[in-house]
């Protein structure tokens, strides 16, 4: 049996060592969009940090012995996932330096940064958003914030700091940035390791194109191996030097009752569906009483949804083990008739949109050859491009019933409630993954943590008024609620 064929192989240069490796489809349409729309889609990755120190430790931990650890803890990052200092090339190719230790330490020097402020990591990434394109100018594709509050910086022992990542969407998804985070906070509470790194050794753990460690049928490999490599473009106007953008504002909301999740994952066991059916019932629902639109039309929810576990060979679906773009798209629709009610005759319209879900995510689940999809749409990947920057550039309306949804897996599977070493313990309070949005879509996501439910939406300030968005979260927090 002949060797399945690698579509997007990491190749070594030498002086300076290197190495590179085509975008894969998926990676090079979510370059494309964040060069022609200015972030678009661009992930961040805030979290609420408690300190408490073990019984062994005397010392306190003040700002400057954090900022250090912020920035041995992003050196750890890189040599358990280099991808973090992969930088992306012309939205063409990925490329990985293999640099020596003083030079990495400029590098962390470059992507660590602390800001103090009131506002918290929300703040600073709203500002971000209006300011920032990655890469910089040095090439840079992912940067970590330590946030102090102007509290906590002057105490001799900081009790709670926030901590923001920003990563080039090219390089990682969601998931893989909670894998990023999930070693920054192991490496704030282990040993420095500095010279005991032997950089260039890293390269073995930077991550493969999701396409080449997936779970797809000989057949549509063949089928990958005939298709044009080239990925077919329309001519694409670059956008205009900007100053400062509208920027993308974030609103959540937090089940913080005892025994809120509890009860809510008890309602979808008895009525046979998954929380996500649920919470993606409610926020359609609370959509669709919003817009009340006037002529039958259906909800579209699209959702992006992790291919680990299920859909990538071993060891990349185990836990924190892939850090690229391994993400699948759903394009959901949910007619009016059953939203609306006219077809159940019981009355209870949000058991029968909650069940229309889940049935379609059942169904997703059982297809074959998933993590091919986005490469067997290649062919469309301009026609998309070119549908986000008309979006961007039509003119102001109001809220419509195409939204983007993601139900993001549980916490646990990929941080720990708490992280202890070198006489420190640190616990993960809260997180919260958004990205940055160009178009009129919201940009809508649930996970839980700490057995608790959050919602959340991130939206272009440019399109909606953030009174109106929290209006639609609060009628999402509304519907979930009742279901206690």
């Amino acid at each position: 049996m002949s060797a399945r064929p690698v579509f997007h192989p990491w190749t070594k240069s030498t002086a300076p060592t290197s190495y590179s490796r085509s975008l894969a489809t998926p990676e090079f349409m979510l370059s494309m969009l964040n060069e022609y729309a200015l972030g678009h889609n661009c992930p961040y990755l805030g979290v609420t940090v408690s300190v408490q120190q073990a019984a062994t430790s005397s010392s306190g931990l003040d700002a400057q012995d954090l900022q250090s650890r912020v920035a041995q803890a992003f050196i750890h990052a890189r040599w358990v996932h280099p991808m973090v200092a992969c930088q992306v090339v012309d939205s063409k190719q990925l490329s990985y330096k293999v640099e020596e230790a003083a030079d990495v330490g400029k590098w962390a020097s470059r992507t660590v940064q602390t800001v103090r402020s009131e506002g918290g990591w929300i703040e600073l990434h709203d500002r971000l958003s209006r300011e920032v394109v990655l890469p910089s100018q040095d090439g840079d594709c992912a940067f970590l914030y330590l946030i102090l509050s102007p509290e906590q910086s002057d105490k001799p022992q900081i009790t709670q700091f926030q901590l923001l990542l920003h990563v080039h969407h090219g390089l990682a998804d969601g998931a893989g940035l909670r894998s990023m985070m999930n070693e920054v906070l192991i490496g704030l509470t282990g040993p420095s390791l500095g010279s005991e790194y032997s950089w260039g050794e890293e390269v073995e753990r930077l991550s493969p194109a999701a396409l080449d460690v997936a779970v797809i049928s000989d057949a549509v490999i063949k089928s990958l191996a005939e298709m044009p490599k080239e990925i077919p473009l329309p001519p694409l106007a670059k956008p205009a030097p900007q100053g400062s953008r509208p920027g993308t504002a974030v609103v959540t909301h937090t089940f913080k009752g005892a025994g809120f999740l509890d009860g809510v994952l008890a309602a979808a066991r008895a009525n046979d569906v998954k929380l996500t059916a649920i919470v993606q019932a409610a926020l359609v629902l609370a959509l669709y009483d919003e817009v009340k639109p006037t002529t039958e039309e259906a909800c579209t929810v699209l959702s992006g949804f992790d291919l680990r576990a299920r859909n990538l060979n071993e060891p990349w679906g185990q836990r924190n083990a892939f850090v690229g773009a391994a993400v699948g798209l759903e394009m959901m629709a949910i007619p009016t008739s059953i939203l609306d009610g006219t077809t159940e005759l019981s009355g209870d319209r949000f058991w029968a949109v909650a069940r229309h879900v889940h049935a379609a995510w059942v169904s997703v689940a059982q297809r074959q050859d998933v993590a091919a999809a986005n490469e067997l749409r290649r062919a469309a990947t301009g026609f998309i491009i070119q549908g986000v920057l008309a979006s961007m550039n039509s003119p102001p309306s109001k809220l419509g019933l195409n939204v983007n949804y993601v139900s993001d897996p549980a916490g646990t599977k990929q941080f720990d409630a708490a992280y202890e070493g070198e006489g420190l313990k640190l616990v993960l309070d809260h997180y919260q993954l958004v990205t940055d949005e160009s178009t009129p879509k919201l940009s809508c996501r649930s996970h839980s943590w700490n057995d608790e439910l959050t919602l959340c939406i991130s939206f272009n300030n440019g399109r909606h008024k953030k009174e109106d968005v929290q209006d639609l979260l609060k009628k999402w927090a509304l519907v979930t609620e009742a279901l206690r």
